[in-house]
């Protein structure tokens, strides 16, 4: 069972030892917590493993000490995924996080132009999640009514038009039905170009062209 509590500024003023006492014993009957050698919680962080193994005796439930898991290049951590993704290198985040990075959102109102004006028609996105991937044209896959589909995502400012609109846009290949208000997830496979300033709108649509002859070669793997 996956419990997610909402961290709120009230949250983050629980001490550890309350959060132990009233939300892991009482709330949800814990017998066994199982953590990193790193870790803590609580208020100012006082929750660490040496505080946990003292509550553990007093109070009755097992610590259990967890391996790091390791890779060629060192410990894997959310902070070095979380630069991974920033940098645009989703293959190696994928390596490390056993999938593609996702991020999820829903299906929002765009300007328009994606079908109109270059023959693409896009799924602006609302994002949920906070941590967007480096600027730049991406092979993706889309889970949407239950279904995976493939596409390119292009996040950025769209220069061709200055707009200077952080934006999130998914063309999804062979693709016609209609999705705004719903929520889709986006796999982020492989970074295919940086966004760029195209000299107008046919150069930009044969480029997106080629993206899509690209994502298509990577996403048949």
């Amino acid at each position: 069972m996956l419990v997610c509590i909402p961290f709120t500024k009230e949250f983050a003023e629980i001490s550890a030892k309350s959060f132990v006492e009233d939300i892991l014993l009482k709330r949800l009957g814990m017998k066994i917590l199982v953590i990193g050698r790193d870790y803590a919680f609580g208020k100012n962080r006082e929750g660490n493993l040496q505080f946990l193994e003292s509550c553990s005796t007093e109070l009755g439930f097992e610590v259990i000490v967890a391996d790091w898991i390791a890779n060629g290049s060192g410990r894997i951590s959310s902070t070095k995924v979380r630069k991974l993704v920033m940098d645009g290198e989703l293959l190696h985040a994928h390596k490390l996080l056993g999938r593609p990075y996702q991020i999820r959102g829903t299906v929002m109102t765009g300007r328009d132009r994606g079908g109109k004006l270059l023959g693409f028609p896009t799924a602006n996105i609302n994002l949920v999640d906070e941590l967007s991937p480096k600027m730049g044209v991406y092979a993706v896959t889309v889970e949407c009514n239950d279904k995976k589909y493939k596409g390119v995502a292009n996040i950025g400012y769209s220069p061709t038009f200055d707009d200077h609109i952080y934006t999130v846009e998914v063309h999804l290949l062979d693709f016609k039905e209609n999705i705004y208000g719903k929520k889709i997830r986006v796999n982020f496979i492989q970074r295919i170009r940086d966004e760029k300033k195209f000299s107008g709108i046919d150069e930009l649509s044969e480029q997106i062209q080629k993206d899509i002859i690209t994502a298509k070669e990577i996403l048949s793997i």
